[in-house]
């Protein structure tokens, strides 16, 4: 019976139909309790009373449940009201992919688009033991930004239907979750081990996966017939006719994997999914155009400058090599008409032996400069070769003997070559004019290689480093820049005094300025510093849009701007620049982290969660990413879930202060106060952390005396008022908007 608008299930109210699914109805629903709109789904009554059938199906849910993958949707939870059980679930707002398929077949790049993200969740979920059994273009969506989600993983397990049935598609219908004997699946795409009701495993989704992909290509399903028995005999008996038969601009490639998958013996097809997304990414490479550096028709050329290997006998000299990659990398990033990927996604696979193709095909580029450095004394001998990432044909290389005083002129040498090698001219000036100091261009290299290590004695070196060069050449801006951005991180990482290291990082920054306006680095530290540590918004902003303007295809510069805009209220423009920020630096966990930060504050919690799970993919012990989506999870209803994630955060301190909100929220206040008083040992420094645990656990006179302290302690976090979620017991107050005016955030 179907449900109306307005029915109340536990917490739940019913919005609407959305149809009848595997295992029932389904609706939209609203959470009264977390304020946000999920999928509800209804048992039926003769399963919900099946008291074994419905313990197995919730020990499975819970598996299922357990999938943190972006192209699977979210479970959240098993309930009931009264006799009625009922599942919520993520709601997913976009098509069916039913109802993308075209008569004809949809353009190979699109097939290619849609079915790599299903192989990635088949990967994501029979590595968790989870197999589908019923997917099919019914049970796959996509979103209104494009992305790929699959449902009812591992939970919508169909029966046997009459052998004379008259239908031309089955309808999933409930049935024992498991056991041979049992026809489990959509009969247009079960395997045939299905059809003869046989043990399945992670195969018979690769063979569905192939029926799927069969009728993306071309329009039509691969087994066909009028009745249930019709298709199954087809299945069990019929090779489809090939791709290319029906039709001729298909690659021979893509009619090879949907064979292999639609073979009628599991031991004949790919043996797991990974091996069928294998031979999709694959396929996906070699229907690139081959052009180097061009992914298609009126894009840029596309590069990655990989670190140059250190040939040197003294394994110190790979700050070095390092130094040259990234001063090519800059010098490359500068011409608007070439595509460069950002310097965190290249060097990721610094010591790494990986084959070039697949390194050009995770960071989407079309071309790859690599090399090698080998420096003693003054002379240094640069070897550099440019590959095509497609099939690693050589397009271009040359080897350099100079002193260290030509090293600008090299480096112009070689951005020259590549761009020729391209086709791309090279546009604005020189990277240097002149001859350079090759003492201070050493000691900024060295310099740059300890301040991206992060640690207080790094930073510590780095300073003494920039101070040095300083020293040598007080007129070389890059030294004072170099500076700036140290006393920065010092501030923000705790290992400075703010109040010393914010006036000293705005005096550097700014004397780097006057010496050289096109330094990117030094508008960085200075618009960083204004608008997090002075709360001078307006100055800060346009500082960092200067940033912009000189360097607006460098990451760097992208994702600060689009986190302090988004920090400010102007979410949509932040957004923006974070996705082209993404796109250059597909590799960084920290551009992961800040997008998922700018995700939330906007109410995406899938998009943030999305984003913090690739930057653990990426990162897995970086600091602040665990406890920051269990946070997400938490926000979702999830608390289970929250406190699993929270457990794992390799922070101690970031780990507690997500336990006082986590215990808090779901009731636990004495777990809370305990959490609580391990943050307390943080004192100060913490102030802002503390603000946001007061404002959670309704202590509004503790929550504004802390955030008065962060601000007068010039605390990073107070910056972040505007948009963190946690202060939302604050806004009622008339403190509220004179805090927000006070720290500038009133625009």
């Amino acid at each position: 019976m179907t449900l109306a608008s307005g029915t109340r299930l536990g917490s739940y109210e019913i919005v609407a139909s959305l149809g009848t699914g595997g295992m029932g109805e389904v609706y939209r629903a609203r959470d009264a309790r977390l304020g946000r709109d999920v999928a509800l789904k209804v048992l039926p009554g003769a399963f919900a009373g099946d008291a074994e059938r419905l313990a197995r199906f919730e020990r499975e849910a819970r598996t299922v449940a357990a999938l943190n993958h972006p192209n699977i949707v979210t479970l959240f939870s098993v309930d009931a009201d009264g006799p009625t059980r009922f599942l919520t679930m993520e709601l997913v707002e976009g098509d069916g992919l039913d109802r993308l398929v075209t008569r004809g077949g949809l353009p190979v790049a699109r097939v290619l688009e849609l079915a790599i993200p299903l192989a990635e969740a088949l990967v994501a979920a029979h590595t968790k033991g989870v197999i589908h059994r019923d997917l099919k273009p019914a049970n796959v969506m996509v979103t209104s930004e494009g992305r790929v989600k699959v449902l009812d993983f591992g939970l919508a397990k169909p029966a046997a239907l009459p052998a004379m049935s008259d239908s031309t598609q089955a309808l999933t219908v409930e049935a024992p979750l498991s056991g041979a004997g049992v026809v489990l699946g959509t009969v247009p795409y079960m395997a045939p081990e299905q059809v003869r009701g046989e043990a399945t495993d992670a195969r018979t989704d690769v063979f569905a996966l192939g029926a799927i992909l069969y009728e993306l290509a071309v329009g039509r399903r691969p087994f066909a017939g009028a009745t249930f028995a019709d298709v199954s005999s087809a299945i069990l008996r019929d090779a489809p006719p090939s791709l290319n038969s029906l039709r001729h601009d298909l690659p021979r490639e893509l009619d090879a994997i949907v064979r292999h998958c639609l073979e009628k013996a599991p031991r004949d097809r790919f043996q797991s999914a990974a091996e069928l997304l294998a031979a999709l990414r694959a396929l996906e490479r070699s229907v690139a155009p081959s052009g180097a550096g061009a992914a298609a028709a009126g894009e840029k050329p596309s590069i990655a400058v990989l670190p140059f290997s250190n040939m040197s006998a003294d394994p110190e000299n790979e700050y070095f090599s390092d130094g040259l990659s990234e001063e090519l990398l800059n010098v490359l990033a500068k011409n608007p008409a070439l595509k460069v990927t950002g310097r965190t996604s290249s060097f990721a696979f610094k010591g790494k032996n990986e084959d070039l193709r697949d390194i050009g095909q995770k960071l989407g580029v079309g071309a790859l400069l690599e090399g090698s450095v080998r420096k003693a004394g003054n002379r240094v001998r640069i070897t550099a070769q440019l590959v095509k990432a497609s099939d690693g044909f050589h397009l271009w290389s040359e080897t350099y003997d100079r002193v260290l005083d030509d090293i600008f002129a090299v480096q112009d040498d070689i951005a020259r070559a590549v761009s020729s090698a391209l086709h791309v001219t090279l546009l604005g000036k020189p990277a240097a004019a002149g001859k350079a100091n090759a003492e201070v261009y050493e000691l900024i290299l060295r310099a740059k290689h300890f301040a991206r290590q992060l640690t207080g004695p790094s930073l510590t070196r780095a300073a003494s480093l920039f101070d040095e060069a300083i020293a040598r050449c007080p007129d070389d801006a890059r030294g004072w820049a170099g500076r700036a951005r140290v006393l920065v991180s010092q501030a923000f990482y705790g290992h400075a005094e703010v109040q010393s290291a914010r006036v000293q990082a705005i005096e550097a920054a700014e004397r780097a300025i006057a010496l050289d306006d096109t330094l990117v680095d030094g508008h960085l530290a200075r618009g960083v510093t204004l608008c997090s540590l002075e709360y001078r918004w307006k100055e800060g902003m346009e500082s960092l849009q200067r940033a912009l303007e000189l360097a607006p295809a460098e990451p760097e510069p992208l994702s600060t701007n689009g986190v302090y805009l988004a920090a400010f209220g102007r979410i949509e423009e932040g957004r923006a620049l974070m996705r082209r920020a993404l796109e250059i630096d597909p590799l960084d966990p920290n551009a992961f982290l800040n997008n998922s930060r700018i995700e939330g504050w906007n109410g995406n919690l899938e998009g943030g969660c999305d984003s913090l799970r690739r930057a653990l993919e990426l990162s897995p012990g970086m600091a602040l990413l665990h406890s920051a989506l269990g946070l997400y999870y938490l926000r979702q209803g999830r608390g289970a879930d929250a406190l699993v994630e929270i457990e794992q955060e390799s922070s101690a301190g970031y780990r507690d202060y997500a336990l006082v909100i986590a215990h808090w929220l779901l009731g636990d206040r004495a777990a809370s106060d305990a959490a609580r008083e391990r943050v307390l040992k943080y004192g100060d420094e913490w102030a802002f952390q503390f603000a946001a645990m007061s404002s959670v656990r309704g202590e509004i006179d503790d929550a504004f005396r802390w955030l008065d302290r962060g601000y007068e302690l010039h605390d990073s976090g107070v910056a972040l008022s505007r948009v963190v979620p946690w202060f939302e017991n604050l806004k009622g107050d008339p403190r509220w908007p004179a805090f927000l005016k006070k720290v500038g955030l009133d625009g």
